[in-house]
């Protein structure tokens, strides 16, 4: 007896886990001219991703792949591309509604970058057919310089010091 409910507990337990099953990812946002917006996912080495974006205006959108983690925007005051941008990527697309079929050479993390370059602001629709992709910031503000973080420290701890012993020389 004692078997049976345990075994009912036991399967009522397990309708209540979900399953998790990945067949795409959509990502709907709206953005201004300039704007980048960045996307990471893990491929299998010849794995293929399919990725396609439309939108709901008359935006000019670019769509970038790399096989690296991208340290720059490569986007110009004006707006404008930055020519490097196609020496870094591995795959674009600057159609009107671009679209990426890329088979990965090897097992690795690779970036998707979405840029608006004119006629914004515009929503896009950004659809992967066949993987789970995750949205990636990458950050906007500088690193620290550390000369200067440690000269300030140093700087600080002198004048720290330099107080504490003028203040024990007073009390004497």
């Amino acid at each position: 007896m004692k078997r049976k409910y345990l075994a009912i507990t036991l399967l009522t337990l397990m309708t209540l886990i979900p399953t998790v099953s990945v067949f795409g990812f959509e990502h709907i946002d709206n953005i201004n001219n300039g704007i980048s917006v960045y996307f990471l996912v893990h491929l299998e080495a010849d794995e293929n991703i399919v990725i396609n974006v439309t939108h709901s205006g008359d935006g000019n959108f670019n769509l970038f792949l790399y096989d690296r983690r991208p340290t720059e925007s490569f986007i110009n005051i004006d707006s404008s591309l930055n020519p490097d941008i196609f020496d870094v990527a591995i795959n674009y697309s600057i159609d009107d509604n671009p679209y990426i079929n890329y088979t990965a050479s090897e097992s690795k993390i690779y970036y998707i970058e979405l840029i608006l370059i004119e006629n914004g602001p515009d929503t896009f629709f950004f659809y992967c057919s066949n993987d789970e992709l995750t949205r990636y910031y990458l950050p906007i503000i500088p690193g620290y310089q550390i000369g200067l973080l440690i000269l300030t420290i140093i700087l600080t701890s002198s004048l720290i010091i330099l107080f504490k012993k003028r203040i024990t020389k007073k009390n004497y």
